[in-house]
C-alpha cells in the first residue's frame, strides 16, 4: 500500500470517528418542558355570585433555593436527590407556583380581581398572601409532599397565620410528579382560600 493510499484511508477513518460521534450527540433526547395547572373552574352559584367581592393579592411566594431551578428535581433517597437533565419546569417555579395560587384563589372565592406582586395600576386589594414553601418534593413512583407556612394580612386587622402539610403519589413519570405537584398547589390554595373566607374582616385598601 502506497504511502498516499495509507494517509487517505486514516483521513477516511478519522472523518467516520467524527460523523458517529456527531450522529451521537444528535441522539440524545428531546428536553421536555413542564408547567404547574390551576384547579379547575367551576360554575359559580347564586350564593357565590352574590357574595360581596374582593380583590385578593398573591404578595410573595418563597421555594427552597435547591429547587427553584430549571431541572426538576426528585427525591430518590433519605439524603439523596436527582436532577432530571431533560425534563424542566417552562419558567421559574417559584414564579409559576405564585401565578397557580393567584389562579386557584380566584377559582375558590368570589373575587373580582386576583393579582400577583406587583400589583397592576388601579387594583384594589383586600386580602394579600404571604407564602413560605419549606418543602416541596416527590419521588417517582411514590410520595409527595409539600409544606409552607401562609400570612393573610388586611388593612388594620391582625394577621391570620397558617401551615399547611399537604401529601399526595406520583406516578411513574415527570408528567405524574408535575401533576401531583399542581394537586398539591391546589391543596395549598383551598386552605388559604378558607382562611380568607373565614378569618379575616376586610378593610377595603387601595394598593397601587
Amino acid at each position: 500500500m502506497s504511502r498516499g493510499w495509507r494517509t487517505h484511508t486514516v483521513a477516511l477513518a478519522a472523518l467516520g470517528g467524527i460523523l458517529t460521534a456527531l450522529g451521537g450527540c444528535g441522539s440524545s433526547p428531546a428536553t421536555r418542558f413542564y408547567t404547574l395547572t390551576p384547579v379547575p373552574p367551576v360554575t359559580k352559584t347564586a350564593d357565590r355570585a352574590s357574595t360581596p367581592q374582593h380583590g385578593i393579592g398573591v404578595r410573595s411566594v418563597t421555594l427552597p433555593a435547591d429547587l427553584d431551578r430549571p431541572q426538576i428535581v426528585t427525591r430518590t433517597g433519605p439524603n439523596t436527590v436527582q436532577f432530571a437533565e431533560f425534563d424542566r419546569w417552562s419558567s421559574s417555579l417559584r414564579d409559576t407556583v405564585a401565578n397557580v395560587i393567584a389562579a386557584n384563589l380566584s377559582v375558590l372565592l368570589p373575587s373580582d380581581s386576583v393579582a400577583v406582586y406587583p400589583w397592576p395600576p388601579g387594583v384594589s386589594i383586600d386580602y394579600q398572601v404571604i407564602v413560605e414553601v419549606t418543602r416541596f418534593e416527590a419521588r417517582i413512583d411514590g410520595p409527595c409532599a409539600l409544606e409552607a407556612g401562609w400570612r393573610i394580612l388586611a388593612k388594620n386587622q391582625p394577621a391570620v397565620v397558617g401551615h399547611s402539610s399537604l401529601n399526595d403519589v406520583a406516578g411513574s413519570d415527570y408528567a405524574s410528579v408535575v401533576a401531583a405537584k399542581s394537586r398539591l398547589v391546589g391543596a395549598l390554595s383551598g386552605e388559604i382560600a378558607v382562611a380568607i373566607r373565614n378569618g379575616v374582616p376586610v378593610t377595603r385598601q387601595n394598593q397601587n
